[in-house]
Order: structure tokens, then sequence, then C-alpha cells
């Protein structure tokens, strides 16, 4: 069998395999030099676990979950930290831009608006922007952000996409930091994750992507967490604030998991029809695993796999850690067979 020929593109060097019998050979060019792993251990965190100096950052989340206000909130910090931040506002209506207006004077930094000033205030901003990054000056301590990244790149369009952050990684390369906000679908995955919005190139460009998961309960307290994704270039640690109803942020100590309780509650749904069946079969005297399964199954086309699932996960000493148990197994020894009680029972 003829040997394959293939090329690899990494930093901008093409590198050929001629020989894939040497796996020690072609497999080592995807292993981290010791010169990545200790710039990803020695990054300068401007917000802890969530932006790292001179990198472009993009943070992602579903539409209304918090990103702008945790944003804002942390802008305040990196001021206090001694960097000079120019919020960039272009997602903003003409009800809210006194509220954040008001939001970036206590904090101290600059809120720009581009897109109130007529039809091509984004453009001229971003025409202002690109002579910015090829100026030479020193932008060390100079922080952009820019909300949202579709005001200034088409994201399916990869040209303008490439354009964008070719400006943009050479602000960095000036010494600024550059985070932008973007927006996750509306639609998770399979797997119930977030998927970004946009080309691929936003995460091949960029060199850190956070996801935001959000939740808010019946108080109207919102909490918002982060989830690293698998491209970042330096070390993250999940970390999780508190919205409250007034908008103001309180950064919390430890970290809330935030995906996995939205996880559970979407399997809740999914599994309502099953569990409302097996509830009824327990209250009408079907405890044993065997009646409860026929009532379940039998008289109601449910299949076993599903019953079989569902009697598991809510089961006590079965359930998660964020699945709230529904009813608990009790082995009868007399007829060793497995008998089933409401937690609501006990």
């Amino acid at each position: 069998m003829e040997k394959p020929d293939f090329e690899v593109i990494e930093g901008g060097i093409e590198k050929k395999f001629d020989d894939l019998d040497k796996p020690e050979y072609w497999m080592s060019l995807y292993m981290l030099s010791d010169e990545e792993i200790q710039e990803m251990l020695d990054a300068e965190f401007i917000i802890p676990d969530l932006v790292i100096s001179a990198h472009i950052t993009v943070i992602a989340a579903q539409a209304g979950r918090g990103k702008t206000t945790i944003a804002m909130h942390e802008c305040a910090n990196m001021v206090n930290a001694g960097y000079r931040v120019m919020y960039v506002n272009m997602d903003c209506g003409a009800g809210d831009i006194k509220f954040w207006y008001e939001q970036a004077t206590r904090g101290g930094f600059k809120m720009i608006t581009p897109h109130f000033k007529g039809g091509r205030g984004v453009m001229d901003w971003m025409e202002g922007l690109e002579m910015m990054s090829n100026s030479g000056q020193d932008l060390t301590g100079l922080v952009v952000v820019v909300d949202t990244l579709k005001k200034i790149a088409d994201l399916l369009q990869k040209r303008q996409v490439r354009h964008t952050f070719n400006i943009l990684r050479a602000l960095t390369a000036l010494g600024a930091t550059v985070i932008c906000l973007a927006h996750c679908n509306k639609h998770r995955d399979q797997n119930g994750e977030l998927v970004f919005e946009g080309t691929g190139d936003v995460m091949n460009d960029c060199d850190d992507l956070l996801y935001l998961e959000s939740e808010k309960d019946d108080a109207g307290v919102r909490i918002v967490s982060t989830v690293p994704t698998d491209k970042v270039r330096g070390v993250f640690h999940p970390r999780s604030w508190k919205i409250h109803e007034d908008r103001t942020v309180e950064a919390l100590e430890g970290f809330v998991d935030v995906a996995a309780k939205i996880e559970a509650h979407t399997q809740l749904e999914k599994d309502a029809t099953v569990i409302d069946l097996i509830k009824n079969g327990i209250n009408s005297d079907h405890r044993k695993r065997v009646e409860l399964f026929e009532y379940v199954c039998t008289d109601h086309k449910i299949s076993r796999r599903e019953f079989d699932a569902v009697l598991r996960r809510y089961c006590v000493d079965h359930a998660g850690a964020k699945v709230v148990p529904i009813w608990r197994n009790e082995k009868q020894s007399k007829e060793n067979a497995d008998y089933y009680i409401l937690v609501s029972e006990q």
C-alpha cells in the first residue's frame, strides 16, 4: 500500500510528512513547546480567569443573559487596576443609554457609542481603529471592549471576519487588550451545549473564547458563570457572578455550575411525562417494580429503556448532584423485590 503524503499548515510554516511509520515524529508536531506551556502558565490576567493582557478575548452568550452587565462591572475593576478602558457599546438602545453612561462614569471608563453618530458612525470608527492599529504607537495598558462583535463584522462572511481580526490582532501587537462580546445561537447543540453564532474563523483568530451560562431565579436574581472552551491560551478556572434586579453585580467566591443546572432542568422537562406516570403508579399502589413497569410501559406505551432511565435518574442514591430525587427504592427482603416510595411521603 502506498504511503499517504499530506501537509499541515501550522503557524504559517508548511510541514510535510512522507513517513507515517514514525508516529513519534509527526505526532510530536502537535505537542506544546516548553515556551508555549510557560506562556500559558505565566499569562497576566487583567480580569481573573476571564481576560488576559494583550489577548483578543471573545465572550459569548445567548441574548439577554447578562454579558454586558458583567463586562461593565469588570471594566470598573480594570480601571482600578490602572488600565485605560474604552467600552464601545454598539448594542444599546436610546432607552438604556443614560443608565450605561452613568455606569461608565461611576466606573471611571469611557463609553463610546458610534452607532448614535449617524449612518457611517460605526464605519468611521472602524476606519479610525484601523489607522490606530497601523500607527506603531505603544498601546500598553489600553483595553478596548467591543459590544458586540457582529456590529463590526458580518460573522458569516469569512473575508470580513479575517479583515476585522487582522485589525484587532495588530492592536494587541502594540500592547492593547481587546475584549469582544458576542452571541450564541438561540438553540443549543444535541448535547445541550452553547453554539457560537458565526463562522469558525472567529474561534480560529481569537486567543481565548469563553461562554457565559446564565440562569435567573424566581426572585429575579441572575447567576452567570463562565464556561472556558478548548480555544484558550491560558489556564482558566470557571467563575461566577450574581446580577441583582437593580443590575448591581456581585462576584461570587465559589463557582456555581449553571450549565449543569440548566442541563438538569432541560432533562426534567424531557422526562416530565414519564415522571408523572411513575408518580401516579406509586400513588395508585403499584409500588413493586414489576407492577410499576406494567402500569407505565404497558398501559401508556413507554419503552422499557426510557422507564428504567427515568426510574434510576430520580431515585435517591442514584440521582446526580444537580437532580432532585423524587422517589427512593426500598427493597423488600421477604419477596426480594424493589418497592418505590415517593420522597414526599417520608
